[in-house]
């Protein structure tokens, strides 16, 4: 009964919208134990059934959970492992990114040869990893006020390969690294960070200073949790300014931005 349902044409139907190519499920019994002569049973009936999923019980991508007696309902369930595509990521900080938004940060920034690169609240310095991964850069500059970070940050470049990467010991409104054409960075957020009010007035700092820093014809990617707040002080800039999609941060959002200084 467990084999015919697994086959069942919804069911298949099912697992391919969870998979590319052929699904491959590991069975797992809802009240404990291995029940192997029972999964061996199942995994041979239902080679017997179809060809359109393979039982795998050491590296499927999908669980499915069942109950021995073959009563109730089939749940399916996604098997989360770590990504080795970030297994760089050994030391982390508070309110650091998360690698898949670093990741997505650097693919809007793009890739230029002689991008420098700046990253002014670089954490743990997943942003400047993730633009080094896209392509060849000039400079990859990170600073931040936390020692700590600043430590994370080297200890996450050096597992990914990079070595040339510059790590200053500044605050975001006074550092100024020269010749900067991509700003790329994860800001401090509301409820983590800044909880004394002053996230506004901090932000509105960094854009202006920021906007100064960048050189004409440069980008900026980021995440704002003040999206119209920020947006109306890097239009006051002289700043273009694209509103991305909104992105869950741990229970609030915040908004992707992408600015441009116009010039050549």
């Amino acid at each position: 009964r467990i084999a015919s349902a697994l086959a069942a044409p919804r069911t298949v139907a099912l697992l391919r919208t969870r998979v590319r190519g052929v699904p491959r499920v590991r069975l797992a019994w809802t009240s404990g134990g291995h029940h192997r002569a029972l999964a061996w049973a199942t995994a041979r009936a239902l080679v017997a059934r179809t060809s359109a999923i393979v039982n795998d019980p050491r590296a499927a991508p999908l669980r499915v959970e069942v109950a021995p007696e073959a009563r109730g309902t089939l749940v399916i369930v996604p098997e989360v492992r770590p990504d080795p595509r970030f297994a760089y990521r050994v030391r982390d900080v508070p309110a650091a990114s998360h690698p898949t938004i670093a990741a997505a940060l650097a693919r809007l920034g793009g890739v230029r040869p002689d991008d420098v690169v700046w990253d002014p609240f670089v954490g743990s310095g997943l942003e400047l990893v993730e633009r080094a991964r896209l392509g060849p850069f000039r400079r990859l500059c990170g600073s931040d006020l936390d020692p700590r970070a600043l430590a994370a940050a080297r200890e996450n470049l050096a597992a990914a390969g990079i070595s040339n990467a510059e790590l200053l010991l500044d605050h975001a409104c006074r550092a100024h690294p020269p010749g900067v054409t991509l700003i790329l960075t994860n800001p401090p957020m509301g409820r983590r960070v800044a909880r004394d009010g002053s996230l506004g007035a901090l932000l509105e700092q960094f854009v202006r200073h920021a906007a100064t820093v960048l050189v004409p014809g440069g980008r900026w990617v980021w995440l704002s949790p003040l999206d119209r707040r920020t947006e109306r002080f890097a239009r006051a800039a002289g700043l273009t300014v694209e509103a991305g999609p909104h992105v869950d941060i741990g229970g609030f959002t915040a908004r992707i931005q992408v600015l441009r200084r116009p010039g050549a």
